[in-house]
């Protein structure tokens, strides 16, 4: 699908007039379970990050934060290098949108996420993002660098779905 009619159906899917309000009102579908099933029609494939390609063209700060998201050709290579030893479990620094642990999930569906990212303005698709894929995670925005977290979530593995519980901890 090409960008401009992702955009447009995933903008009207999520009744947003533009992709800063698709942004702010994604926290609201992290746990309904009708708006995912409706994503996942609309997209088809999980296994590609869409929600990063809309991101990363109208919202990353590219100039004051230098963004700029992870090639999936690279994101598999590196999931192929974490789980290589029959590892269940992977640590995404300066997660985005989670086109590493996507990868990941692509080879293998049974893992465990840790994300971490600074940005608290693509949070709303990392989350989203784990959600739909069901993708056991624990996700934290906060300053590696510094090791301050500002605020968690766990995403709870359901039947189709995964769960997003905020912790209370913050």
């Amino acid at each position: 699908m090409e960008l401009k009619e992702l955009t447009t159906r995933t903008l009207k899917l999520f009744n947003s007039k533009n992709t800063k309000e698709l942004i702010n009102k994604l926290p609201s579908y992290w746990n309904d379970e009708q708006a995912k099933q409706k994503f996942c029609d609309l997209v088809c494939d999980l296994s590609v990050d869409w929600l990063q390609k809309i991101f990363q063209y109208y919202e990353a700060d590219r100039k004051d934060k230098k963004q700029d998201y992870t090639p999936t050709t690279l994101a598999k290579l590196m999931a192929n290098i974490a789980l290589r030893d029959n590892e269940n479990s992977i640590t995404d620094m300066c997660a985005g949108s989670g086109a590493l642990t996507i990868q990941c999930w692509n080879l293998k569906h049974n893992i465990h996420a840790e994300c971490l990212e600074f940005d608290e303005n693509v949070m709303p698709i990392l989350i989203f993002n784990l959600a739909v894929r069901n993708i056991d995670a624990s996700v934290y925005q906060m300053d590696v660098l510094q090791n301050e977290v500002k605020h968690s979530w766990k995403v709870v593995p359901g039947n189709k779905f995964g769960e997003v519980v905020a912790n209370d901890n913050d």
